[in-house]
């Protein structure tokens, strides 16, 4: 009954600090035994190591009532007193190590916490997103890189197929050929053909007037 009258006359929240945690208990564990005394509100335990498994110790945790009276109350009833449990806990024989709070609030103490985490996830999100950015660059370089190299080889096989233009191989024009090429243009011969014109011109004279004889 005094725990009900005191969680409807007044509705601010305490918080409790436990210094230690009993061996083998967890969250829920915690939760069930303060939940005797009355209505919980947040509960946050802080593990001795990172690692993670079946048992898991706890080195220190923080309890948050609805009533600040009734967390005044617990801490003042249960600390230094044995916690309860058979030979068969592994908590068994241990202590309480609890200490009330006053003036405390929840965003006091895990504000900055809280803070730190989100910009934690932030940071890791930022980098996830460099990261995929990157991927994506490298493969687009990547698939860049194999179509210059599926181009380069389907040109070499092109140019592979074309045979190159031996011009030593082209036979010279003899003299006769150039003088026949030139009378067909009209042109004037050029140097060292000029004999070659006139025997040309008089065998043809001769050829005229002896009616071809």
């Amino acid at each position: 009954m005094q725990d009900e009258d005191d969680e409807a006359g007044s509705s601010d929240p305490g918080i409790i600090y436990l210094s230690s945690i009993p061996t083998g208990m967890n969250v829920c564990r915690i939760s069930d035994i303060m939940r005797q005394f009355g209505k919980l509100g947040r509960v946050y335990l802080i593990p001795k190591t990172s690692k993670r498994g079946s048992f898991r110790e706890y080195a220190e945790g923080w309890v948050e009532f609805h009533n600040k009276k009734i967390a005044k109350r617990v801490a003042k009833s249960l600390n230094c007193s044995e916690v309860p449990g058979s030979k068969r806990n592994p908590w068994y024989g241990e202590l309480w190590n609890i200490r009330y709070l006053p003036d405390a609030s929840w965003n006091d103490l895990f504000g900055s916490e809280r803070e730190e985490q989100e910009q934690r996830r932030s940071a890791h999100d930022r980098d996830i997103l460099i990261a995929k950015k990157h991927a994506r660059q490298f493969t687009a370089a990547l698939e860049t890189t194999k179509l210059e190299k599926k181009l380069e080889a389907i040109k070499g096989k092109r140019f592979k197929k074309r045979q190159p233009m031996d011009l030593s191989k082209r036979q010279k024009l003899t003299e006769a050929e150039i003088l026949e090429r030139m009378s067909r243009a009209h042109r004037t011969p050029p140097e060292g053909c000029s004999k070659l014109s006139a025997l040309s011109n008089k065998d043809f004279m001769g050829s005229l007037f002896s009616g071809g004889l």
